[in-house]
């Protein structure tokens, strides 16, 4: 360990790195620039596919590449004769519960949906509690829409947004834009407006005080069930019948999505799946047991994958399995991988569609 160590200290010694923010013209063309003169190899590596990309070097050790990218919000990063290097000048930066990297928007004409506009805005709380479930003092994160007040008497529909394996509670915010989206789709009159929470989905505990002991992926239902679901609908005018809960999900959270909305069809009535299949076997087979009760309960069921994702296979076995059992659903094989470009195109897509 302390070889490794030392030999990335040397080696990341011998570059100078003074990279320039990336350059995004208006037509979508994005310069990367990285000063690396010592460097032998310089790789691109980001989240709009191709794998890595070489970089061209010049005369006075500076390597640039430019790409041309449709408008989105994208991560990336470089590789510098084999080693993951973030864009050191970029102070916009991806960061979720393991992995950085730094981010780049490429604006939209007009704006896209999760873009800052001159529109009234809501709230974005963090909310600090002591979990039961999991044994340690959690956050978990919360949209209120623009004009809420905490007294008012108008009660309002809640959906539980659940990240995945790779995020935290404020990823959805940071870097899903969950909040510019409500607030524009609020804006045009697209969507109703909505209480948004957004949990930490992992039931890891802390190193400290508390050393790791396992994902307990029963622990997170618990605690959304028994203990962040109580703390919302008695600190925020949230409705609290069936009809007015959602979850949806990415991911580890789409699969959480699954499991705890469609296992519990007396507390959620809209459901939504992106980039994950349902694997709890014990609520497919309920869900097929009385496919007619599910059908009933359920008034939006949406799933998403994008083709490129290597689970597509699995969410398409799961769409011909729900189609079989006649589980009312709508499924989209869209194009792209495993990435945030997905997930923020289904999120401004189901929102107009929820609690309508």
């Amino acid at each position: 360990m302390k070889i490794k160590y030392h030999l990335t200290l040397a080696f990341l010694g011998c570059i100078t790195i003074c990279s320039a923010v990336p350059w995004v013209s208006k037509d979508g063309n994005v310069t990367f620039k990285l000063t690396a003169p010592k460097a032998s190899e310089v790789l691109l590596r980001g989240d709009w596919g191709g794998g890595h990309v070489p970089m061209v070097r010049d005369d006075e050790g500076v390597w640039t590449l430019d790409i041309q990218l449709k408008p989105q919000i994208y991560s990336y990063s470089f590789m510098v004769d084999g080693v993951k290097t973030i864009d050191a000048a970029n102070t916009a930066l991806k960061v979720g519960r393991r992995a950085v990297a730094g981010s780049i928007e490429v604006l939209g004409n007009p704006p896209m949906p999760w873009e800052m506009r001159d529109v009234p805005h809501g709230d974005v709380i963090s909310i600090t509690y002591n979990s039961k479930a999991a044994g340690d003092q959690r956050r978990f994160t919360v949209y209120t829409p623009p004009g809420y007040r905490p007294d008012q008497e108008e009660r309002l529909p809640v959906l539980y947004l659940l990240h995945g394996n790779g995020e935290v509670e404020s990823s959805w915010v940071q870097y899903g834009r969950a909040h510019m989206m409500a607030d524009n789709l609020l804006a045009d009159g697209k969507m109703k407006p909505m209480i948004i929470v957004m949990p930490k989905g992992h039931a890891y505990k802390p190193a400290s005080p508390a050393g790791a002991d396992g994902r307990r992926p029963s622990v997170f239902k618990e605690d959304l069930l028994e203990t962040i679901m109580p703390i919302v609908e008695k600190r925020f005018q949230v409705k609290t019948d069936q009809p007015n809960r959602a979850v949806m999900g990415l991911s580890m959270g789409g699969g959480q999505a699954f499991s705890i909305g469609l296992g519990h069809l007396d507390l959620f009535s809209h459901v939504g799946i992106f980039s994950a299949s349902g694997r709890n076997t014990e609520v497919m087979a309920a869900l097929a047991a009385d496919p007619a009760a599910a059908n009933e309960k359920l008034k939006l069921f949406w799933v998403a994958c994008g083709q490129l994702d290597r689970g597509f296979g699995r969410v398409q076995k799961m769409h011909d399995e729900l189609t079989k059992a006649g589980i009312h659903h709508s499924f989209k094989g869209s194009e792209g991988a495993h990435t945030w470009i997905n997930w923020r195109e289904y999120l401004a897509e189901t929102l107009p569609l929820l609690f309508q």
